[in-house]
């Protein structure tokens, strides 16, 4: 096959793919709660202690923008917490360790594509905001970070059940950076219900 025909044949294929097979309801809300193996992540350092994550979750709303059939652009807005917990470094004496709460508010700007009619994935920039109050030990997360995700769902009339499974990294360029800065990086699940209008 000559590159002429490639082309031809792939512009042919891009085509079906984008355009919608018969009429239907393009654009959906979603709402959903997350749960998720989070941690504060850096370069390794030798010393200075540990820490750990617990509690984390999260909820938010989505709206998915029908560009076809199969893709769409998908925003929103998302709320998370955690309890982030630092153990000292041990000296020789007890230390009692420290916590504090996180929250963070996250703004997705995602390519959405459907594929054999109950799966999807999703993933693209998140652009953050800290909105925890002054952290001792953990960097700010504000910043632009990422997320990629494969999910399934179920249709009934104009409504959807959904779950997706995700990875998530904040602070890949922070606002306010620091040195070796922590990125708060998520291993998750989302579960959620949409409306399709």
């Amino acid at each position: 096959m000559n590159l002429k025909s490639t082309t031809i044949f792939l512009f042919v294929i891009f085509g079906l793919t984008l355009s919608p097979v018969h009429a239907q309801n393009t654009d959906e809300v979603r709402v959903y709660y997350g749960v998720a193996a989070a941690e504060f992540v850096r370069a390794p350092m030798y010393g200075g202690g540990g820490y750990d994550n617990t509690g984390f979750k999260e909820f938010g709303l989505r709206y998915l923008k029908g560009i076809s059939e199969r893709f769409f652009i998908e925003t929103g807005v998302n709320y998370s917490s955690s309890n982030a917990i630092f153990h000292p470094e041990f000296i020789g004496e007890p230390v009692e360790s420290k916590k504090e709460e996180f929250h963070l508010i996250s703004v997705p700007i995602y390519a959405h594509y459907t594929f054999w009619r109950h799966f999807f994935v999703n993933g693209g920039p998140l652009l953050d905001f800290d909105a925890s109050d002054n952290p001792d030990f953990i960097d700010k997360q504000a910043g632009i970070g990422y997320s990629l995700g494969v999910g399934g769902k179920y249709e009934f009339q104009q409504f959807s059940l959904f779950v997706n499974p995700n990875f998530k990294q904040h602070a890949l360029f922070p606002f306010q950076k620091s040195s070796n800065h922590q990125k708060l990086t998520e291993f998750g699940v989302q579960f959620g219900v949409g409306y399709q209008f």
